[in-house]
C-alpha cells in the first residue's frame, strides 16, 4: 500500500530533512548563549538574574513577530519565509558579541528572535504541502526533533569553541551555519509538489495534473482558530512542553556548573545528553503514534502519550534529592526522553487540524507557545537566586501538568476545517 513506509520518498525525504536542519540550525543559535552564559556573567558582572533578562529577550522578539510569520507563510509561501528568517537571524546571531550593554545585548537577541520566528510556521506550511495525514506525526517528530539535535550539536559544539577562542567566537562560527543551510535550502526546497510528479501527488492525496491537494486560504479562518478548544489545547500543550525545553537550554550547563560543580567537560557532555535523548525519544513517539492510529482512534492515541509526559514532570520534582553527579544526567535524560511523548503531539497540531492555512495556526500556536521563553529563563533566573534551584525544577513540573491537564480535557485530533473543499476531514 502506498505511503506505508516511514519515508515514500526521496524527495519528501529530502524535504522533511532540510526542515529537520533549518530547525537543527535555529536553536544552535539560540541556545549557544546558554553556553557563553556564565563567561558573560563573569566577565562583565551580571547576576543570574540579569542574565535571564537577556535571555528571555530573544522570545520576546520571537513572540511579537510568529502571527505575522505565519500569515505570511501561508500568504508567500514556506520557501521564502524560511529563508528570510535564516537570513535575519544568522546576522543577528554574528552581531551578539558587539553588544556589551545588558540593553544592547537584549535589543539584539530581540531582533534575532523576530528572524527566528518564520521557522516553525514555514515548517508547518510545507509539512502540509508535501505529506499525507496519516504521515503527520512522522514528519512532523522528524522535522522538530532538529531542535533537540541542535542542542546535542550546540552545547559540546559551543563548549570546544569556548574552550579553545572564547565565548565570541561561538556566535561567528554558529552564525555561519546558518548560511551553509540557506544555499541547500533554496536550491531543493519547493512550496508543493509540481504537477509532474505523479506518483507524489497522488501519495499525498492530490492528483496526477492538480499536483499538491494543500492550497494557500483565501481568507485566514481567525474565528473557527480562537474559539476551537482543540486548537487551546495544542496551545497549552506546546506551551508546557517549551517551558520544560527552556528551561534546560537556557540553564542547564548553568546548573550543572554552578550548583553542581561540573567541569566545562562534563558539563557539555551532561547537557547534550538529555537532548540526544529527546531526539531519539520524538521519532519513536511520533512511528508509534502514527502506526497506533491505523487501529485506534488518534485523539485517544496521543491522549495517551501524555502519560510519558506526566512521567517526566515527576521526575523533576525528585531531580533534587539525588546527590551523585551520574544520577542527576540519568534523570535528566530520562526526563527529556519521556517528556517528548508530547512533541508529536503538539507538532503535528496544525496539520491535524488546519492544514490549508498551517503556517498561520502553527504561528499563533508558537506565540502562546513560547510565552514559555518569555518567562521560563526569567523565572528560573530569579528563584534560584532567591530560594534555590529545586524550587526552579518544581515551577517546571507545574507547567508541564497544566499542558497535560489541558490537552486530556480538550484535545482533539479531528480537523477544525477539512483539508481542502472536497476532500474528505480527517485522515486518509
Amino acid at each position: 500500500m502506498p505511503g506505508e513506509q516511514f519515508m515514500p520518498s526521496p524527495r519528501r525525504f529530502y524535504i522533511c530533512t532540510l526542515c529537520f536542519l533549518g530547525l537543527l540550525v535555529a536553536t544552535c543559535d539560540r541556545v549557544n548563549i546558554a553556553v557563553a552564559a556564565p563567561s558573560i556573567m563573569r566577565e562583565r558582572g551580571w547576576n543570574t538574574g540579569q542574565m535571564g533578562l537577556a535571555l528571555s529577550a530573544f522570545y520576546a522578539g520571537y513572540v511579537a513577530f510568529m502571527v505575522p510569520s505565519g500569515i505570511w507563510t501561508d500568504r508567500f509561501g514556506p520557501k521564502r519565509s524560511f529563508a528570510w528568517g535564516v537570513s535575519w537571524w544568522s546576522t543577528f546571531t554574528a552581531l551578539t558579541p558587539v553588544a556589551s550593554a545588558l540593553t544592547g545585548l537584549c535589543t539584539v537577541r530581540a531582533l534575532m528572535g523576530a528572524g527566528e520566528s518564520a521557522t516553525i510556521p514555514s515548517i508547518g506550511a510545507m509539512l502540509a504541502r508535501w505529506f499525507a495525514p496519516r504521515e503527520y506525526s512522522r514528519a512532523s517528530a522528524l522535522a522538530w526533533s532538529g531542535g533537540y539535535a541542535g542542542s546535542v550539536l550546540a552545547f559540546p559544539v559551543a563548549s570546544v569553541i569556548l574552550s579553545g577562542w572564547g565565548w565570541r567566537a561561538i556566535f561567528y562560527v554558529f552564525a555561519g551555519l546558518g548560511l551553509l543551510w540557506l544555499v541547500l535550502w533554496w536550491r531543493i526546497a519547493s512550496d508543493g509538489v509540481d504537477s509532474g510528479s505523479t506518483s507524489e501527488n497522488v501519495e499525498i492525496g492530490g492528483t496526477a495534473s492538480t499536483g499538491s491537494p494543500i492550497q494557500p486560504p483565501r481568507t485566514i479562518p481567525w474565528k473557527q482558530i480562537l474559539s476551537s478548544p482543540a486548537a487551546w489545547a495544542i496551545f497549552l500543550l506546546h506551551f508546557s512542553s517549551n517551558w520544560f525545553t527552556y528551561f534546560l537550554m537556557s540553564w542547564l550547563p548553568t546548573y550543572l556548573r554552578l550548583s553542581r560543580h561540573f567541569s566545562i567537560t562534563n558539563m557539555a557532555i551532561g547537557s547534550a545528553l538529555p537532548f540526544t535523548c529527546a531526539l531519539v525519544g520524538t521519532n519513536v513517539w511520533g512511528t508509534c503514534i502514527d502506526w497506533l492510529s491505523v487501529n485506534h482512534d488518534r485523539t485517544r492515541v496521543n491522549k495517551f502519550f501524555l502519560l510519558l509526559f506526566f512521567g517526566a514532570a515527576i521526575i523533576l520534582i525528585s531531580l533534587h534529592w539525588v546527590s551523585s553527579p551520574l544520577g542527576v544526567v540519568f534523570l535528566l535524560c530520562l526526563a527529556a526522553l519521556l517528556m517528548t511523548g508530547a512533541t508529536p503531539v503538539f507538532a503535528s497540531g496544525a496539520l491535524d487540524l488546519m492544514p490549508n492555512s498551517a503556517g498561520t495556526f502553527a504561528g499563533m500556536q508558537n506565540t502562546v507557545a513560547n510565552l514559555s521563553g518569555v518567562l521560563a529563563p526569567a523565572m528560573t533566573g530569579y528563584l534560584a537566586a532567591k530560594i534555590g534551584w529545586a524550587a526552579a525544577f518544581a515551577a517546571t513540573a507545574s507547567a508541564c501538568c497544566l499542558g497535560i491537564v489541558a490537552y486530556a480535557i480538550m484535545g482533539s485530533a479531528t480537523p477544525i476545517v477539512a483539508r481542502n473543499a472536497g476532500n474528505e476531514p480527517g485522515r486518509d
